[in-house]
């Protein structure tokens, strides 16, 4: 049995995601010069975003995004718990393939010697605003908590599964 449960861990992640949101529409210059986002960036070779510096439209936005993500998630995690590890164990892989995809992309297609954004002939499209430094540590932490509620809800389902037939031979017998 994990020491954290699943749901417990999505709403900590509910709460993180509320905090954020809390950030990014306050003073989003902290969040782009964590000392995490600078460590993650400058090993994976990613430029630091521009235009951190103070709110606007974007952050705003961005904000918006997160707060309504956070507070859905934690009513999502805040159901009975049969309903919602039936609800989560539909909705992590899509999350954990979205979030690899945006991961991988943003540390891929990043432009460089040594990876296939000078292999292949760089131009400029709409999407290379995702391509720095924060986006990357952002997919990086969310796949590795998502990652860490899956396997402690594949757990969890194992072991609810094993009480239903405990219950169910109690019956017939």
């Amino acid at each position: 049995m994990a020491l954290i449960s699943s749901l417990v861990i999505i709403r900590a992640l509910s709460v993180a995601h509320i905090t954020l949101a809390f950030f990014f529409l306050t003073a989003p210059k902290l969040i782009a010069e964590q000392n995490l986002v600078v460590i993650l960036g400058a090993s994976m070779r990613l430029p630091q975003p521009s235009g951190f510096d103070s709110p606007s439209d974007a952050t705003a936005f961005v904000a918006i995004i997160l707060a309504f993500l956070g507070l859905s998630d934690f009513t999502a995690a805040s159901i009975r718990d049969e309903l919602a590890l039936s609800y989560w164990s539909s909705q992590l892989p899509v999350r954990l393939f979205f979030l690899f995809f945006v991961t991988g992309y943003t540390y891929l297609f990043k432009r460089g010697p040594e990876t296939f954004g000078e292999a292949i002939k760089h131009t400029s499209g709409p999407a290379d605003g995702l391509k720095n430094s924060l986006v990357f540590t952002w997919g990086f932490m969310e796949v590795t908590t998502w990652f860490w509620i899956y396997t402690s809800m594949r757990d969890e389902i194992r072991q609810l599964s094993n009480r239903q037939a405990e219950k169910d031979r109690d019956k017939n017998a």
